[in-house]
């Protein structure tokens, strides 16, 4: 592919893109970025420009007429679109180069009933269908539309009212969680990394809860990461042939050595982003011409060490120079606030107390880097 420069925009999810979008910029592309701030929280707008990525206004980004308007406006000539609550020009996708879900592709997260029927008749296993709530299960939307999410029913407290919106299954415990990223492009897959994630993110204070915060991760046991495996390949066969070109994950759910499918989340992260491990123009490369592969070799050449970073305080001032020290890869789930690299506000009404951790990832993170870290700063890492 020609590495021409090209004028970028991108409908974001809630930090999805960062680690795209920064690859790209270090390449010399000009990068805007919808803003998908809610709840009368702020963007991380000064983290961004200070890697060369310009967060929209909140009018642009939500009004339909004007957000149409851009490209043709700012001479935009690539589009990155994995939300699947936004429905695009068409002219997106027949004139520009576009990276996105298409129509099928986009109900792998938002119609999650259709997407569970379709994994089961691929021989997959799935948790069975109940006909009412009862302690323990799951109860689960047909399809998301607005910000609808799964509530998992462990007590008598949990239970609540069900409509002919939402569905039942079984709950699968205790289990460990899996989780499968992957790339498609061009009708094809790849696998980009599986591990395991433990813990789990509950309402508190009315508060959905920030999961970095609850959330630690592991290696999967060779028995564990082939189920693993063995499940993925069948889903992503079907996933890829829906066609669209995105990243996401696949999460499953193991007890008493059998895989159970749980959600596809056809995005790049949830709520935060990892590292690609390739160029901007590495990535554009595979997500246009067809070569998912790219990404996925690249992400699977070795063990990456996932951590997360946690704030004492709310506006603990994050020690960002160490990752130049140390050659660590920045994190996403930062801004700059009063002259100082903190948490950024925009998920902060997650939690009660305001605090809100982040995900450090590479290849290798020295040990020093965490002792430095909690030595000279207010940010500690669970590990």
């Amino acid at each position: 592919m020609e590495n021409k420069k090209r004028k970028i925009l991108v409908i974001d999810f809630g930090f999805c893109h960062f680690h795209n979008m920064v690859e790209l910029a270090k390449d010399g592309h000009e990068v805007w970025v919808t803003n998908s701030a809610k709840n009368g929280e702020e963007c991380p707008r000064d983290y961004y420009e200070s890697l060369g990525i310009t967060i929209l206004d909140k009018e642009t980004s939500e009004r339909g007429s004007l957000l149409g308007k851009f490209p043709e406006d700012n001479g935009i000539d690539t589009i990155i679109n994995e939300n699947f609550n936004v429905r695009v020009p068409q002219y997106w996708k027949t004139d520009l180069d576009y990276i996105g879900l298409n129509t099928l592709s986009g109900h792998l997260e938002s119609r999650k009933l259709w997407c569970r029927t379709e994994v089961s008749l691929l021989g997959v296993n799935v948790p069975d269908l109940l006909d009412e709530v009862m302690v323990p299960c799951v109860v689960k939307p047909k399809k998301v539309v607005a910000s609808e999410q799964a509530r998992v029913i462990l007590t008598e407290d949990d239970l609540i009212e069900t409509d002919d919106t939402q569905y039942i299954e079984e709950y699968i415990g205790p289990n460990i969680e899996t989780n499968l990223d992957f790339i498609v492009s061009g009708g094809k897959y790849s696998i980009s990394y599986v591990q395991s994630t433990c813990g789990e993110v509950g309402v508190k204070d009315g508060k959905d809860g920030w999961w970095i915060n609850h959330t630690s991760y592991d290696i999967l046991s060779v028995e564990n990461r082939n189920l693993t495996l063995e499940a993925g390949h069948k889903i992503l066969e079907w996933v890829a042939s829906l066609g669209g070109s995105f990243m996401g994950h696949i999460t499953g759910l193991i007890k008493d050595g059998k895989w159970y499918f749980s959600e596809i989340n056809a995005r790049g992260e949830m709520g935060n982003s990892t590292p690609i491990y390739v160029t901007g123009n590495q990535y554009l490369e595979a997500m246009l011409n067809g070569k998912p592969q790219i990404i996925g070799d690249a992400r699977n050449k070795f063990y990456n060490r996932l951590v997360r970073a946690i704030p004492k305080e709310a506006d603990s001032i994050y020690p960002f120079h160490l990752h130049e020290k140390y050659g660590v890869r920045i994190p996403c789930g930062l801004d700059i606030i009063d002259g100082e690299y903190r948490s950024s506000k925009q998920f902060r009404y997650k939690e009660s107390d305001g605090i809100i951790g982040v995900v450090l990832m590479d290849e290798e993170i020295p040990e020093e880097f965490f002792q430095e870290m909690e030595a000279t700063s207010d940010w500690y890492c669970p590990r």
